[in-house]
């Protein structure tokens, strides 16, 4: 992710008092302009759980995915299980989404005050977990932003968690697509776990459970170490 130079002074607004949200929220900005932890290089392997809930059917996916020449993510598939409507009806448009959003300028779609206004809505968790929470809205509506919730860490300026929908469908298969996106660091490792609803256009609602660790970091057992990161979905609607 990018930062257009101007952010620094469209941040003043949000920071001048010199608030622990406010400088939370400008260390999550030099994060983002500087790299961090939770920037994930090199391959990455990524398990995909998909359903159609009003269809009975479901189906999983596990693949590397690698950066190609062109800047976007390509996937190697290694394991595949389950039924093809899923995958076809599921997976498929959300990878097209994925790859029409990676379609554009990086610094139209992060998430800083040069795309969105911040609005502190307040804090949650105590001492190491304690984070500050920001109500994130696009000022245009445009492809790749979102209208939601991002939780930043309150020592680090780490955004941790981030929820919402997007304000402009990045598929023309989507009527409405929602995420819950849960980062976090274990033993040095950023981990991230992305809860997606999807409604699709031919097969109305659509659920994903989109799980990605460095490959490197899985010891060559892609498939234990995803599973071993799983965790029940939590209903979309009570995050934001």
């Amino acid at each position: 992710m990018l930062i257009p130079s101007n952010a620094a002074a469209q941040l003043v607004s949000i920071s001048h008092s010199q608030s622990a949200p406010g400088l939370a929220l400008a260390r999550y900005v030099s994060s983002i302009n500087e790299g961090n932890a939770f920037a994930q290089s090199g391959p990455v392997a990524v398990m995909i759980e998909a359903s159609l809930p009003g269809l009975f059917k479901q189906t999983a996916l596990l693949a590397v995915r690698q950066t190609g020449e062109s800047g976007h993510s390509e996937y190697q598939i290694l394991q595949m299980a389950g039924d093809a409507t899923a995958a076809q009806e599921v997976i498929a448009p959300y990878l097209a989404a994925e790859q029409e959003v990676e379609q554009l300028p990086l610094s139209s779609v992060a998430i800083v005050p040069a795309n969105y206004r911040f609005t502190y809505t307040g804090e949650v968790g105590a001492g190491p977990t304690r984070a500050f929470t920001f109500r994130i809205m696009p000022k245009k509506k445009r492809s790749g932003l979102i209208e939601g919730k991002l939780w930043i860490d309150a020592a680090s300026g780490v955004a941790v968690l981030q929820a919402g929908h997007f304000v402009k469908q990045p598929s023309d298969e989507i009527r409405r697509m929602e995420l819950v996106r849960d980062t976090k660091l274990l033993d040095g490792t950023a981990v991230s776990v992305t809860h997606v609803s999807l409604d699709t256009q031919r097969v109305g609602r659509g659920e994903l459970t989109i799980t990605e660790i460095p490959l490197d970091a899985t010891g060559g057992n892609a498939p234990s170490a995803l599973q071993s990161l799983q965790r029940p979905a939590e209903p979309i609607g009570e995050r934001f």
